[in-house]
């Protein structure tokens, strides 16, 4: 079923909330000057040496290839006096047909290449206080830009009230290429995200994209590790047992274990998507910390999602639940067929909050094969319990890579299941990201762009509206006091960022 529609084989353009460092991609389009000076925030890409990189002739065509690097291109943001938002727009495709050129090679499972990309000009480039129209333009001329030069592309700001506008426009275009049912569904999610509503599940497969071994590539890296002989009768073993097999000859797995995953420390595509939802409660069986960085970019230091079980919840902010163990805590790995076995009696609490947010949110099944028996068990034993209580309709969502239609003829009555359109997992992984994209647009509800100045050129519609919310402001956040509600709640939408 899932092999039948192609509609999402041309390149795509992603916004995500974020910082290009902190994000896995094959390719980063830079701004500079026409002196070729960088601001500090760059130095984690480039290292302070930036002159190193310098290509010869700078600034000749307005954008270039680092000096001796495939990954990395500049675009000058320089000569805004005269040219503006448009020159720039101009200087960005030209560097991506200059990319697509060199036919990148896609990494970490990816069918295509992944681009990087600023929304230049609005800090060192000079178009701050014209957020609105720089969005405005760069989005369409990126997009048409994936479009035909089969590239996907990344449209990274660190800035929440530039991520939301962009989420404006694009709702707005529907710019995803999906099926129509699907297109409804990611509405449907983003919007139980907005609600507060939607809680995360997530598996292996989000993070195999970040670098990540997969089940068996784990087993097949601690074996070699360790030269302990995998062939013969071993390949026959279920992987728990395979794992089991290693455990007895190998001391201390959970540490090499933990060796293993802590070597990737960037988070995917799929982690920031998945961070952008908001929500507020996640479950993953991954060992690694790659979501939580993900919702540390967004968020910054102050909002770090709890870990649980080893950290305690404050109210009102972000926790996961790590129900197989964490990198940080070796110990705590759950690997063998001996450690699945005694998980209940042992993690029993872990478990009766995964069932608690069955009862009480609608979870978003990610990456994950539902092969576990202990989540398995306790998915049924919440099933069993609603059905004694009369309660019906699904639990949850799956996003299925698998194209398992067995499987979601086995789940049908507990969860709504949507497969992935593609050919072969590596497409349909893709498709997903597609899909998860268009659910982080249709969960943004930050509206900080609406009454902010800078943002004046999202739209003419409005212009009016806008400046009189803006004059009330200026009027309450003079006024006594008990105007200072009203104030803080126009504050929120902006307005003081046009003062």
């Amino acid at each position: 079923m899932a092999s039948s529609s192609g509609m999402t084989a041309a390149g795509h353009v992603f916004v995500v909330h974020g910082r290009i460092e902190n994000l896995t991609h094959d390719v980063a389009v830079l701004p500079t000057s026409t002196k070729f000076s960088f601001r500090p925030y760059w130095h984690p890409i480039l290292s302070t040496n930036t002159e190193q990189w310098r290509p010869d002739g700078w600034p000749a065509a307005g954008f270039a290839r680092a000096k001796g690097r495939d990954d990395i291109w500049f675009v000058n943001v320089g000569g805004r006096s005269s040219h503006g938002a448009d020159a720039l727009v101009d200087r960005s495709v030209g560097a991506l047909r200059d990319i697509a050129a060199t036919r990148p090679t896609p990494s970490r499972n990816r069918t295509k290449a992944l681009v990087a990309f600023p929304v230049i000009g609005i800090e060192g480039g000079g178009l701050g206080q014209e957020r609105g129209d720089v969005v405005r333009r760069l989005l369409p001329a990126l997009t048409e830009a994936a479009r035909e030069l089969d590239l996907d592309i990344a449209l990274v700001t660190p800035d929440s009230s530039v991520y939301a506008a962009a989420q404006h426009l694009r709702r707005q275009a529907s710019s995803w290429a999906l099926p129509e049912n699907q297109i409804r569904e990611a509405e449907r999610l983003g919007e139980i995200a907005r609600s507060g509503g939607l809680a995360l599940f997530m598996g292996a497969g989000v993070s195999i994209p970040a670098g990540l071994p997969t089940w068996g590539g784990l087993l097949a890296q601690l074996a070699e590790r360790h030269r302990v002989d995998t062939s013969g009768k071993f390949q026959k073993l279920s992987g728990l047992d395979q794992a089991q097999y290693l455990h007895n000859h190998v001391e201390n797995l959970g540490m090499d274990v933990c060796s293993i995953v802590e070597t990737v420390r960037t988070p995917a595509l799929g982690h920031a998507l998945l961070a952008s939802l908001g929500c507020a409660e996640a479950v993953t069986t991954n060992y690694d910390r790659l979501y939580e960085a993900a919702v540390l970019m967004q968020r910054g230091p102050g909002n770090v999602a709890t870990v649980l079980p080893w950290e305690h919840p404050d109210a009102g902010k972000q926790w996961i639940l790590k129900l197989h163990g964490d990198v940080q805590k070796p110990a705590s790995i759950v690997l063998t067929r001996q450690q699945f076995v005694s998980f209940d009696a042992q993690t029993r609490p872990a478990g009766a909050l995964l069932q608690t947010l069955l009862m009480t949110r609608h979870v978003l099944f990610v990456g994950a094969s539902l092969t576990d028996d202990n989540v398995i068990r306790l998915a049924y034993e919440v099933d069993h319990f609603r059905r004694s209580h009369d309660l019906a309709g699904t639990v949850g969502t799956v996003l299925d890579v698998e194209d398992d239609e067995v499987r979601r003829e086995l789940w049908r009555d507990q969860l709504f299941w949507v497969s992935m359109a593609g050919d072969d997992v590596q497409q349909r992984s893709r498709t997903l990201e597609v899909f998860l994209d268009a659910v982080a647009a249709h969960a943004s509800s930050d509206a900080s762009w609406l009454l902010d100045e800078r943002f004046s050129g999202l739209s003419d519609a409005d212009r009016d509206l806008a400046a009189a919310a803006r004059e009330v402001y200026n009027r309450a956040s003079g006024a006594g006091p008990e105007w200072k509600g009203l104030a803080d709640s126009l504050a929120r939408f902006g307005a003081r960022s046009g003062r």
